[in-house]
Order: structure tokens, then sequence, then C-alpha cells
């Protein structure tokens, strides 16, 4: 089946667990997670393969119960490493397979924290992988480690020689940030750094990552520690052998699991983020200085190979529409065009955008109205230096009055005048994917406006848009 953002009938994607093997993508994922949890039943891992992200076949349910974890292969055997949550505490588990499907748990190795070096309270989501300069096995574990304040959120670390008697270590990384764990760990050496992967709900939420040239530490924050906004939970990478990618989801916006939905909003695009989604991969790319960014993959880049006509129409301001330029010099206002081409519910746009200094803002516009007055912006603002989502609301006056932040997704870039960006956004039904730059992501979603045009804009500056591309299957 075809799935760009994967989203199995009727169900959810929840942490998953990637694993490569033979050419192939294997992906556990926790299938219903959100039925399961209202109903007080225990989360079934269903296997999921794809070789090139846009084609996903369901190999059906694994028959193991519980909660996120790691996978690794010795010797022709797999081992899953995995939580469950039995009476409200926490345990580290251990399974075994010879096919990935059929597998077997081992029950005397299952192991909970041990009330010194880390709190008797969170303790999943284990990461085990082989320490080549110890000569032992290390595990990653989201714990709470002991401390005189609630910060105690940590990367707790336990080593073994057999997979199965395992030895409490200090925290690999406790920087007193998150009162709650650092939950679905993963580490990963590219040239000579160390990165340490971690996602927090306490704090600013997000999947965020570390470096270091040791294991040992230190563990450095880059400038940027996020690899996506707010849209973006859970992620965890695996590597082909020449690329890595990483996997998370988009949350959905259908259940009220959390009870914190407005009461008087109208349709779903102001309703709180569910736990669980919809499968997004990012490719992971490193910058020069170490640092990390994301791309699209190029396998659903390249997917999209039928161009679409879009004839673009002034709407506000004087716009030069020319071939393959697009371009409005609008200084003190506010100017957009628009297509005359409804987008389709399944797309990716694309464009190279430029702007002159001073500009305040430019973008494009997703299923906009006539008016440009109903849209989803997305906007490049090049002196606050960031990219951001609004949707329709907030564009209104209710939107002013109902909203106690100034916008709902951003994320950070750095903008400079005369220069190309490149920026591509891919679209399916609900879910919208956002690049810049070639190393920046952004995921949103789009609920209530379903139907729509494409629109550019320029607020207080000059733009250009260059090679506008509406594309489909």
């Amino acid at each position: 089946m075809k799935e760009f953002f994967y989203r199995p009938e009727n169900a959810w994607v929840g942490d998953v667990i990637p694993y490569y093997e033979d050419g192939e993508f294997k992906l556990f994922y926790l299938h219903g997670w959100r039925d399961n949890y209202r109903e007080g039943l225990e989360q079934g891992w269903h296997l999921l393969g794809t070789k090139d992200f846009v084609n996903y076949r369901e190999d059906g349910a694994c028959k193991i119960e519980g909660g996120t974890g790691h996978i690794l292969k010795v010797d022709d055997i797999y081992h899953m490493f995995y939580c469950i949550f039995p009476d409200g505490k926490q345990f580290a588990c251990h399974a075994v397979s010879k096919d990935l499907q059929t597998w077997e748990p081992i029950p005397e190795d299952t192991f909970g924290p041990d009330g010194e070096i880390y709190e008797l309270a969170d303790w999943r989501d284990p990461f085990v992988f082989w320490n080549e300069e110890e000569g032992q096995y290390w595990m990653l574990i989201a714990a709470l480690a002991k401390g005189p304040t609630n910060r105690k959120g940590c990367t707790g670390l336990l080593s073994s020689k057999d997979l199965k008697h395992w030895e409490y270590r200090e925290p690999l990384y406790a920087p007193n940030l998150h009162v709650g764990a650092h939950e679905c760990p993963d580490l990963f050496q590219m040239g000579d750094w160390w990165y340490l992967i971690y996602s927090s709900y306490t704090g600013r939420f997000g999947t965020f990552y570390r470096m270091s040239r040791s294991l040992n530490g230190p563990w450095i924050t880059p400038p940027e520690e996020a690899f996506d906004g707010r849209a973006y939970y859970a992620a965890k990478s695996v590597s082909d052998g020449q690329k890595r990618y990483l996997f998370g989801w988009n949350p959905t916006k259908n259940d009220d699991l959390f009870g914190w939905n407005p009461p008087e909003a109208s349709g779903k695009d102001y309703d709180t983020w569910d736990w669980g989604g919809n499968l997004v991969v990012h490719e992971i790319l490193q910058r020069l200085d170490g640092t990390l960014g994301v791309k699209v993959p190029e396998t659903i880049d390249s997917a999209f190979t039928h161009q679409l006509p879009a004839h673009f129409n002034g709407v506000a301001g004087e716009w030069e529409i020319t071939g393959a330029l697009i371009r409005c010099d609008s200084p003190y206002s506010f100017a957009g065009c628009i297509t005359e081409e409804e987008l389709p519910d399944l797309c990716k746009i694309s464009a190279d955008v430029s702007f002159s200094g001073s500009t305040q803002g430019l973008g494009i516009m997703l299923r906009a109205d006539e008016g440009l007055d109903i849209a989803y912006y997305i906007t490049l603002e090049p002196e606050r230096s960031r990219i951001t989502f609004r949707g329709p609301i907030m564009q209104t006056e209710e939107g002013g009055k109902t909203f106690p932040y100034d916008v709902e997704l951003e994320r950070p870039i750095k903008l400079l005048p005369d220069q190309e960006y490149e920026l591509k956004v891919f679209v399916d039904s609900t879910i919208c994917e956002i690049y810049v730059g070639g190393e920046v992501a952004l995921s949103a979603r789009i609920y209530d406006v379903q139907l729509g045009k494409l629109a550019l804009f320029v607020s207080q500056g000059t733009a250009e848009f260059k090679r506008v591309k509406i594309e489909t299957l």
C-alpha cells in the first residue's frame, strides 16, 4: 500500500522501534494504542515493512505486549528490549526471536529501577548496543535520577556482558532540565561525533539531541536542539549503512485523550494534540560543525512526478508573473496572489524563495479562499529568524481575542536577504510536512479547511518565488 505518512486503517502509530536488515526497514509500532489505553488493555506490537517509505507492507501482530524499546541481533538471534507497566509500575523486559515475528519473552530478565541511583518510578524505553570500548553491552533507559529537585529526568545507564545480568550505573545524561524521564533514548555515531536522542514532554515538547566526542561526555546542547516542532515526537533512528533516518509520529487531534480541548471550538484545528498519530520519516544530515538537521527522504521527494497546472493571479499588490518567476515589491503592505486551480488532497508544493532586506514576512498559503482570508499560513520571518505555521482562525478577530500565543508552531532558521531557500511542503489529507533549506523541518496538521487553492504572499518587503510547482503521483 502507498502511504507517505503511514496511518493504518482505524488505528494510530505510536513509538516506533525501527530496525534495518537486508535492504528493508522493519518497523514495529503500537497499533491502536489509544483504544487500548482507554480500555485498560495491554499494548501489542505490529510489524511494518518498507524499502522506500512510500510503499508499506503489513506483516501482522507480533504477539508481544508492552511499550517501546529496541531490537538488536546477536549470533542470528534477535533480541527485543521493551517495557511493561503492571499495576502502575514500570519494568524493562527481554524477548528473543529467530524471524522478527514470533517472540519468546524471558520473564526472569524483567527488572525495574534500583531505588538507589534511580527513583522507583519511570523505567521505560530501553535502548541496547554493544560498547566496543568497554567490551560489554550498554542499556540506555528513560528514568528519573535521585536528586534534590523534581528535575530528575535522565537517560539512565546499565551495562552487561550477557544481555541478562545488568549493572546499574550513574546516568549517561542527567542535566536537571526535565521533570519527566528522557523518553525513547537513541544513540549513534556519525564521523567523530556521538549523538544522543531523546524526547520530552516537560518544559519544551519535542525530540531533541545532544552531541559528544566521547560516550563518556560531556554531552553538548547544539544551538537548536530539536529535530522538528511540537507536532513530532518519540522519534528514533536507524541507518541503512549509508543514510540515517528518523522515525517519529505527527500527532492527530481526533481524541480528547487528556481533556484539554476548548469547549466551544468548532472543528479540530485548535484541539489538543493526541498521543500517537501518523508515521513521519525524516532523513538526518550532518553539518560541517557536527550539528544535525533533517530533510525529506529522496524516495518520498521523487515519488511526486506528475506536475499540475498552476496559474497565478494577483489579489492584493502588484505582482510580476512571468514564466518561472513570480515577484512582488510591497515594502509597506501585505500582498498576495492565488492559483486558479484547487489544491489536491495529496500533493507536493515546491518553490525557491528569496527576499530583500527588511522584509517582514513571506511564504505560502494552503487551501486559501479567493480573498486570502481563510488559509493555512506558512511564513518565513527573516527578522525573527524563524518559520511559522498559523491556522485560519489566527487571521481573524476571533483568533486575536482567543489565543494567548503569537503562532501555533515555529522553528528557528537563519534567513539572509538575497539568498534562495528551497521550500517543500507535503500535504496528505490532514497531514502537513514542511521542509526549508534542505535541513529544517516543521510538522503540522490541517483539519478544518479541506478545500482551497495555493497562494503566495509577502508582507512589508520584496519577495521572489521561482520554479513554483504543484506535483502529485
